[in-house]
């Protein structure tokens, strides 16, 4: 998928998106519910030795988490909370990627 989305999407369809790939969000900005990303597959690169794809590179985003880690984030939080807003999804988000553990509600 080579379009650009609002992190905010992304939270709240993480089911739709193949459990291979990945998130890549800008490298120095602070993160937040319309951040822009990309979902990419890590592996998807041009020449050998490259660490993100060539598109990634190209808008300064950096690989942040795989989508079957942001999965796990998102049940973890509903199984947690049953009405999970934009905002909590975005805390345990931003809480698992600073800790690398789930938040607790």
């Amino acid at each position: 998928m080579d379009e650009i989305l609002e992190l905010v999407y992304v939270l709240e369809h993480i089911k739709e998106f193949n459990w291979s790939d990945a998130l890549f969000l800008p490298e120095n900005e602070i993160w937040n519910l319309k951040t822009k990303c990309m979902i990419l597959d890590p592996d998807d690169v041009e020449d050998y030795g490259e660490d993100v794809p060539k598109i990634a590179k190209e808008k300064k985003l950096i690989y942040t988490l795989s989508i079957q880690t942001i999965q796990a984030i998102y049940k973890n939080a509903y199984e947690q909370k049953n009405d999970c807003s934009g905002e909590d999804l975005m805390e345990a988000f931003l809480y698992y990627y600073d800790n690398d553990a789930y938040i607790t509600f």
